[in-house]
């Protein structure tokens, strides 16, 4: 499984809940509450998000309101805006294992003192 970047974990977050457009997805990511704006542009959202695509981690989808309601598609760079997002099982592995990775770092980096519980240490 690749290795994902800080800006892959926001936009596989973006997703994981529901399905969603590349409007709201840029809109989370380039205008956060409280958070750093100007980080990332919407250029780099787009091209990660269509390398999240190729990988797997994310599908595209067409939503209609009548049946079949949800289409699989292929995507490139002109159907972005026209098109759903949804986390892929393949997606919340690697969410999930960045997760856990970022939860042991900062696990390791608060030393505890002596005989005080750590979940990391007593099981």
């Amino acid at each position: 499984m690749r290795l994902t970047d800080d800006l892959d974990q926001l936009i596989l977050a973006a997703v994981c809940d529901d399905f969603m457009t590349l409007e709201f997805i840029t809109d989370k990511i380039l205008r956060p509450p409280g958070g750093d704006a100007g980080k990332y542009d919407a250029e780099s959202v787009h091209s990660h998000l269509l390398q999240l695509i190729s990988d797997k981690l994310i599908n595209a989808y067409l939503l209609h309101a009548d049946p079949p309601y949800i289409t699989p598609i292929n995507i490139g760079i002109d159907a972005l805006g026209t098109s759903w997002f949804y986390i892929t099982q393949r997606g919340r592995k690697s969410l999930g294992n960045t997760s856990r990775k970022q939860a042991l770092v900062r696990r390791r980096g608060n030393c505890a003192s002596p005989g005080e519980y750590t979940s990391a240490i007593n099981f």
